[in-house]
């Protein structure tokens, strides 16, 4: 993920990220306690399985995840796709700080590794994320 904005520029109001994911990428299920969600799709498509119904967007939809409600957010086109994602309040970029890595120019999001799996499982719960699922592994 890219940060466009970051908790201390809000004054931990809310985080700001750009996402360039692969096809067939997915995140696990999971569950934020602590903070919200918003999604908004840039291009290409994005499911987002919301309590186990799962809500297709298109470029120029977007969607509210509320904290306590599992969800998972997938790529399921095999093309890539862009989209904003909003964390309030600002707790997730810290997460991203400490668990994955600053997407690099025209760098696009696959799978991630099993280094990146154990980094982002320590540090879920410092967050208040659950996470109900497996990673899927990159190959």
């Amino acid at each position: 993920m890219k940060r466009l904005l970051s908790g201390e520029q809000t004054a931990g109001q809310f985080c700001l990220f750009e996402n360039r994911s692969g096809g067939n990428t997915r995140t696990p299920i999971h569950v934020h306690a602590r903070d919200d969600e918003a999604v908004y799709v840039i291009a290409g498509e994005l499911t987002a399985m919301i309590a186990g119904q799962p809500r297709r967007l298109a470029a120029g939809e977007s969607l509210f995840l509320p904290r306590g409600i599992p969800h998972q957010l997938m790529n399921m086109s095999g093309n890539s796709g862009k989209y904003i994602l909003i964390g309030t309040p600002a707790l997730f970029d810290r997460f991203v700080e400490e668990a994955g890595h600053e997407l690099r120019p025209d760098e696009v999001v696959g799978p991630p590794t099993p280094e990146e799996i154990r980094r982002l499982r320590e540090a879920a719960p410092r967050f208040g994320i659950t996470l109900l699922s497996e990673w899927p592994l990159s190959k």
